[in-house]
């Protein structure tokens, strides 16, 4: 029977993503991107994935070094690898996977950026609710900030997703992981106003029924993309030199709920976390607080 292509192969392993390992779409996206790359390389040296060798592994990350990719899409491109392979095992591809000795490289987590409650102020007021589009978007930072929803998660969130009477909304996170999340009276209203004076006019700029709650101009869900250009635009506005993300609101979300005294287990939950070490993060950056005051207030600091 003739070796199967590589382009076979990753079909299988997207199908083998989708159906087996169930993985979120952004992540089936980034570990396929990861791998033509990888195989792109193997053909240039003459290598099929099925006969990749550690050596060819290692060959390949001082490649990704010396092309300066980032850390974290060398990280990336290592958890790719060492899940490809272990498919071409378990389909019996290949005899042995290359990357069973594989590491990740240890790395000091970086802690996020954040914004305090003043700059998150300034910042929800920077979107006029006098307009159109200011009102939509107004609606947009206020549902993050309550939230603590990921940007994916805001663009895909649907009208049936949010209950205004009992206050929370339901979440489809990180693989296929549903949630409730509490969204506070200030996000809940500024949605109620977008629904009813501003999102039938962009609908009906649209073809047939959208299922979003928030739609551009063209009638159609909004892109992660223009989300992270309407949060630059209006952190320019509000005068706050921090880079930003739709993901800050995020880490506002987690870490102003810890310094107020929220447990470390419900913010897990309403982040939809998997494990709690990931959210355990939202501890040192409020530790990193106390550490700046103190160092400014007391006396013998």
């Amino acid at each position: 029977m003739p070796a199967r292509s590589a382009a076979d192969l990753l079909s299988s392993f997207a199908l083998f993503l989708d159906t087996e390992r169930g993985v979120a779409a952004n992540t089936r996206l980034a570990y396929l991107a990861d791998l033509k790359t990888y195989v792109a390389r193997l053909k240039a040296w003459k290598t099929a994935p099925a006969r990749a060798t550690a050596g060819d592994i290692q060959r390949y990350l001082a490649w990704m070094q010396y092309s300066q990719y980032s850390r974290m899409s060398v990280m990336r491109a290592i958890a790719s690898l060492k899940s490809f392979h272990r498919f071409l095992v378990a389909e019996k591809e290949a005899e042995e996977d290359p990357t069973v000795l594989l590491q990740f490289p240890k790395t000091g987590r970086k802690l996020p950026q954040v914004l305090n409650s003043e700059e998150v102020g300034r910042l929800l007021s920077a979107a006029d609710p006098a307009t159109p589009q200011g009102l939509r978007d107004r609606a947009i930072l206020e549902t993050l900030y309550a939230s603590g929803l990921r940007v994916s998660e805001l663009t895909t969130l649907k009208l049936s997703d949010v209950n205004f009477d009992e206050g929370w909304v339901r979440v489809m996170g990180k693989g296929s992981r549903e949630r409730l999340v509490p969204i506070g009276k200030a996000a809940l209203d500024s949605v109620r106003k977008y629904l009813k004076q501003v999102r039938p006019t962009l609908a009906r700029a649209g073809t047939g029924e959208r299922e979003e709650v928030f739609l551009g101009n063209r009638g159609v869900g909004l892109g992660r993309i223009r989300v992270w250009m309407l949060m630059k635009e209006y952190a320019r506005k509000a005068g706050i030199a921090k880079p930003l993300s739709p993901h800050t609101l995020r880490h506002c979300f987690a870490t102003h709920l810890i310094e107020g005294g929220a447990g470390l287990r419900d913010v897990q939950e309403m982040l939809g976390h998997a494990s709690l070490a990931t959210t355990q993060i939202y501890t040192h950056v409020d530790r990193r607080r106390l550490t700046e005051t103190y160092r400014k207030y007391h006396p013998r600091a």
